[in-house]
């Protein structure tokens, strides 16, 4: 049998949740967060005050925008037909077209690239002229951006700086660190590079921070680390091609003009031959010439056709806007950031207010 108890019990809950109680009880909430709208007043209008004083200090921001299109003549020497070479040329396996490298096969793969660790630290590493000083660019961002004073508090790294070195880098493992979180703030707060629409090969890439000059120095270094990592992939099939075949006509060349001198010594040792044995040597010589004649012939054209596949491979990179000083300036809007703070702080205090009428129900 069932305790009667129980039932009752379980009605009394069942009431105390029904959707009428619920109601006057949100109502009851939102009556509560009105009569106390002078402190939910004063706490917004704190907050307002304090995000319009924020947007009133901050430094304003200075943008570098560089706009450039890629003229990808790989790709589509790649897909041509190929031209006809003689048969010594295609027994060596040179070839005319080549595959670019697919890493830059994609225009997300390039954008990739770009925002990548090696070529942002390569920046970092390079020179520039700031007041008739040349200093590195992980130098002028500590500097300029006051990295230097939050992270080398440390009298120990007082006096820290990237020198200008030529061969290998023995950084320390602290310098390191600094590098990967330069590249880090960089990447979050200050480089972006985006395609500019679907379908095509135009590019723009900004530099956004509190220093005018860092902004247009640092995006222009680092285009051009860029441009030289994308042209040195792309051309360097065709590159190696290119010196293995001017070797090659090279000793066929020295061999060739050997073999003339040397018949022609000949000949002035035997202007009149009598034994059957000197022509047998003459003719020997003579094939040999025809033979070096024909490679000799067959490289040039092979050497002319690879100087012309090396111009097709090579990309360009054509500049379509560049940063020019003075840069466009980018501040705080101050009624926007006073109306965050003010819906900020209202929401917080109307919240608190509201969670403590709703407490008071449940207990």
């Amino acid at each position: 049998m069932t305790d009667p108890s129980s039932n009752l019990s379980g009605d009394r809950v069942f009431n105390q949740f029904s959707p009428k109680r619920l109601i006057l009880q949100v109502r009851s909430i939102c009556m509560y967060i009105l009569s106390r709208w002078k402190p939910v007043f004063l706490v917004g209008l704190i907050l307002g005050l304090a995000g319009a004083t924020y947007s009133y200090f901050k430094k304003p921001d200075y943008v570098a925008q560089m706009t450039f299109a890629l003229d990808e003549g790989a790709a589509s020497a790649a897909q041509s037909p190929r031209n006809g070479l003689s048969e010594f040329t295609e027994a060596l396996g040179i070839g005319q077209t080549y595959d670019a490298g697919g890493v830059f096969s994609t225009p997300t793969n390039i954008v990739e690239l770009m925002t990548s660790r090696l070529l942002i630290e390569k920046a970092l590493r390079g020179k520039v002229a700031i007041d008739d000083h040349v200093i590195t660019f992980a130098d002028f961002f500590l500097d300029s951006l006051e990295y230097r004073r939050k992270w080398l508090e440390d009298k120990r790294y007082a006096g820290l700086s990237y020198p200008i070195v030529n061969g290998d880098r023995k950084d320390s493992l602290f310098q390191n660190g600094l590098f990967r979180s330069m590249y880090e703030i960089l990447l979050a707060k200050n480089i972006r590079i985006d395609k500019m629409g679907k379908g095509t090969t135009i590019f723009e890439a900004t530099c956004t921070s509190h220093h005018e000059l860092f902004s247009k120095l640092f995006l222009e270094a680092l285009m051009n680390e860029v441009v030289r990592y994308y042209v040195d992939v792309k051309t360097e099939r065709a590159k190696l091609n290119l010196e293995f075949i001017q070797k090659r006509t090279d000793s066929i060349q020295q061999a060739y003009n050997k073999s003339l001198y040397g018949k022609a010594s000949y000949n002035d040792e035997h202007i009149n031959p009598i034994l059957q044995i000197a022509q047998v040597a003459k003719d020997k010589q003579q094939t040999d010439i025809q033979i070096l004649k024909s490679t000799y012939i067959d490289l040039n054209r092979s050497l002319e056709s690879a100087k012309t596949t090396l111009i097709r491979e090579t990309p360009l990179i054509q500049y379509v806007d560049t940063p020019i000083l003075p840069l466009k300036m980018l501040r705080s809007n101050m009624i926007k950031f006073f109306l965050i703070g003010f819906f900020a702080g209202f929401l917080l205090m109307a919240g608190y207010f509201g969670l403590k009428k709703g407490w008071s129900y449940l207990e």
